[in-house]
């Protein structure tokens, strides 16, 4: 059965075990003082609260992992302690600004498969969509940090002496976290592995008491992660395995509607049902392959049509990264959801803008 099949997935749990030692190595970090040390330095580079904030999670959305947005969540949390920003606010910075680069940037499968599919450059699929990105980093920055005030009083000035000090004392702190990044799309050694390497090195290293070190995993473990993952991981599988994401996709098309039509809609169904980036690009562009060849605005087209389906993976109560940030913070489902709207919704309206643009320019 699908049902069972998606819980015992070797994917689900080696998935739910990376969410379960994130909290865990973010707790050994912070009980060193590592995190402290590191958050420090970057405030002492930026000397603004809120730029950190942005810069964490911005610097773990270059990677594609999945789940990614629990890597920033514990340092966002420790860099915005002065801040005093809401649960829903901090949700917003760190999920946001760690889905700004997944527009353009190559190292995310979707964009692979959006260039092979259509049979264009992966550069092309990048630039076409670089307003989104800098939409996506304009509204982040705006809402973000709205009526939310910053001061770093620093006695140091800032000289190139005292950013390379302090950008060295980010990285040796976080030098377990950065093993991490290294070896999970380098090496394609699996998160979940990485995470355990990386804290089995910070115990060694640190020779925390075994009684700490007990607590600090009973703290750490959470079943309302567990079957957070367990809930969406089955969801998915009960899609695939009966083919409804794919009637969906074939009724659209046998309806005989207008091409933008199309274009503006499936993605986004397909999106907002599966929260997945790789899926609703995976499913829907193949059977929009001959809008994409036959329209005018070639690029366009594929322009908006990822547009729509990650504004619709923003929003979708699916999508892994938003519902677990959102329980790492508490924050409030309707509140963040009353946040991200708007800013959706501007990200949505660029790829109109460019895409009318390109119906008027030629």
């Amino acid at each position: 059965m699908a049902f069972f099949k998606g819980a015992r997935d070797p994917e689900t749990l080696l998935l739910t075990a990376s969410l379960l030692l994130i909290l865990f190595f973010s707790a050994i970090m912070k009980e060193t003082g590592n995190m402290t040390r590191s958050i420090s330095a970057l405030q002492e580079i930026f000397r603004d609260a809120r730029a950190t904030v942005a810069i964490i999670p911005a610097i773990i959305g270059i990677l594609p992992i999945m789940g990614g947005a629990m890597l920033s969540a514990p340092l966002v949390l420790a860099a915005s302690d002065d801040l005093k920003l809401s649960p829903e606010k901090r949700t917003f910075n760190n999920f946001w600004f760690r889905h700004v680069w997944e527009y353009t940037l190559p190292t995310y499968p979707a964009i692979i498969l959006i260039a092979t599919i259509v049979g264009i450059p992966v550069a092309q699929v990048s630039l076409i969509n670089l307003p989104l990105t800098i939409a996506a980093i304009a509204v982040g920055i705006l809402f973000g940090f709205k009526g939310v005030k910053s001061s770093y009083p620093s006695s140091s000035p800032l000289t190139f002496r005292h950013v390379r000090r302090n950008t060295a004392e980010f990285v040796m702190n976080l030098l377990p976290f950065f093993a991490v990044l290294l070896l999970t799309p380098n090496f394609k050694v699996h998160l979940a592995y990485s995470l355990a390497i990386a804290v089995a090195g910070t115990i060694l290293y640190y020779r925390p008491p075994r009684q700490l070190i007990w607590q600090l995993a009973k703290i750490s473990f959470s079943w309302e992660i567990i079957f957070l993952i367990w809930g969406i991981m089955i969801f998915r599988e009960v899609l695939m395995v009966s083919g409804a994401m794919n009637s969906v996709a074939r009724e659209f098309i046998e309806l005989g509607l207008p091409p933008l039509f199309l274009i503006l809609t499936l993605p986004a169904i397909l999106g907002l049902i599966t929260g997945y980036s790789n899926a609703y690009v995976g499913l829907s562009f193949p059977i929009l392959l001959p809008l994409f060849q036959a329209s005018a605005p070639n690029y366009s087209y594929v322009m908006m049509a990822y547009c729509s389906g990650f504004c619709a993976v923003l929003l979708s109560p699916m999508h892994a990264c938003l519902v677990m940030t959102r329980e790492y913070f508490k924050a409030d489902m309707a509140k963040l959801y009353r946040l991200l709207i708007l800013p959706v919704m501007i990200v949505f309206v660029t790829g109109i803008i460019f895409l009318g643009l390109s119906f008027w320019i030629g």
